[in-house]
């Protein structure tokens, strides 16, 4: 089951954000760990979990889209999905693909008929999911402050 978290959801988001990202070889330090949690409980976040009774199974974090790289003003109807993160025990069980769909499917009522993300080039699991559920790549390329490349995808929020 997929639903808009809650803040007592907070601490099982942020935890499942944590070892996926320990799993991947990527242990977040405590500077990072406080920037995300204050995204996940920020005014105009959009924090969906995925769970199986009372375990938190994924995460998604979407926010609105902006322009100038996320720098500049609010764009209209632009929804930017910030985080997709699977518990690794559920890795390759489709529990991302029941996130974004829910996203996708609720974008509208929230006033968004576009969705973004940015994820790593090399991220080769992220790039089959995003294409699996209907994304495309933008034809932007950036990258990172620690220079790993990074590719734009897009897709409507009507599926």
């Amino acid at each position: 089951m997929v639903r808009l978290a809650h803040g007592d959801n907070l601490p099982a988001a942020l935890d499942v954000w944590r070892e996926a990202n320990s799993a991947r070889g990527r242990p977040p330090d405590a500077q990072r760990i406080a920037r995300v949690q204050t995204k996940l409980a920020a005014p105009d976040a959009l924090l969906f979990i995925a769970c199986a009774g009372t375990r938190v199974l994924g995460m998604l974090l979407a926010e609105p889209g902006r322009g100038q790289d996320g720098q500049g003003a609010e764009l209209d109807g632009l929804c930017h999905i910030s985080m997709v993160f699977v518990h690794p025990y559920r890795w390759g069980r489709r529990v991302g693909e029941q996130l974004i769909g829910h996203l996708a499917d609720r974008a509208g009522s929230h006033g968004y008929v576009r969705l973004q993300l940015w994820t790593g080039a090399d991220n080769d699991r992220a790039l089959r999911l995003y294409r699996r559920v209907g994304f495309v790549p933008s034809g932007r390329i950036s990258r990172t402050e620690g220079g790993t490349a990074i590719v734009q995808f897009v897709r409507s929020a009507a599926s």
